[in-house]
């Protein structure tokens, strides 16, 4: 099987995360920088605490520009020898029971 895939280089390119078991207003999501982006998720770096299971919706900004709107579930925490935290969000429809 052939598969080709489309990578998008850009040094702004960004989430925006909306906590779904909170009232928050909107506008104040915070910005969260993207690590990696696949048709199933995305790998994103947080100095902010997310439980696992949490259900999450987020907008992705690439230069900028709204790029794509989901909902997914945080799925997996780590954590670098620095102390950096990252988390995934999955979008498949099999984990995520919705």
């Amino acid at each position: 099987m052939n598969r080709s895939h489309t990578r998008h280089e850009s040094n702004n390119a960004y989430l925006l995360i909306d906590r779904a078991d909170s009232n928050a207003d909107p506008d104040n999501s915070k910005h969260y920088s993207i690590q990696n982006l696949s048709r199933g998720g995305i790998r994103f770096c947080s100095n902010d605490h997310f439980e696992i299971d949490e259900k999450v919706s987020l907008s992705l900004y690439i230069d900028d520009k709204l790029s794509h709107k989901a909902r997914g579930r945080i799925c997996y925490h780590d954590e670098d020898p620095q102390h950096n935290n990252y988390y995934g969000v999955s979008f498949l429809d099999k984990y995520l029971n919705l």
